[in-house]
């Protein structure tokens, strides 16, 4: 399970409402869209990795993985792929040619920041907020590209992950460029007051109890 990160949005009516889809939901897709084409049901492994040695995608920065998919590309044979994972294969290289990336999840770990969409969303358009979580960071991808959208109106953004006090901060944004920023150093940086600042912070955030983390 990942962590879940709650993202709070303060902007104009106008921004608020470009974040929305038809159904009246916060959509990632609204904002940052896959520019390719993968209606397939699921995403095959074995096509990818197929795609992934065809682009000379590099190897994963962990040693150990890095090992395993390296043993994994030398003895891959695409003879043995199915029919509808060769079609998946061709498909995911005609999405590199297009955009750069191989499918819709492809795009959203590298563009959006996170490979899901919003969840447990609200929004109140009146008001100017949005509210949502995201699995494992802010996806601060997708607010630049709102951001680009509105040059003049400035998006403020506070995040905080469900590890309280790590991996949080606010920025804001104005025409895709950060104008503020004051984000948490790692947790293993902080000092005891700073350490003291960012749960505090993230408890505000995230709309919980502090006394509910008490050791």
């Amino acid at each position: 399970m990942p962590n879940w990160v709650t993202n709070k949005i303060s902007a104009s009516p106008a921004v608020i409402t470009a974040m929305l889809n038809s159904d009246g939901r916060i959509d990632f897709n609204t904002m940052a869209p896959f520019p390719g084409d993968d209606k397939w049901n699921g995403i095959s492994m074995a096509a990818e990795e197929a795609a992934q040695i065809v682009i000379g995608a590099p190897l994963s920065d962990h040693p150990l993985l890095a090992s395993l998919e390296a043993s994994n590309r030398s003895n891959f044979d695409i003879k043995k792929l199915s029919e509808e994972c060769f079609e998946q294969f061709v498909g995911m290289l005609r999405n590199h040619r297009k955009c750069g990336y191989l499918h819709s999840m492809d795009f959203a770990r590298k563009v959006w920041g996170t490979k899901w969409n919003a969840c447990d969303q609200s929004h109140d358009v009146d008001q100017g907020t949005a509210t949502f979580d995201t699995a494992w960071s802010c996806p601060e991808g997708v607010l630049v590209e709102l951001s680009k959208r509105f040059p003049d109106e400035s998006i403020a953004i506070e995040f905080a992950d469900e590890d309280i006090g790590s991996n949080c901060g606010s920025f804001t944004l104005k025409n895709g460029v950060a104008i503020t920023s004051d984000i948490a150093p790692a947790w293993r940086n902080q000092t005891e007051e700073m350490r003291a600042k960012w749960k505090a912070f993230a408890h505000k955030v995230k709309g919980t109890d502090p006394a509910d983390y008490e050791d």
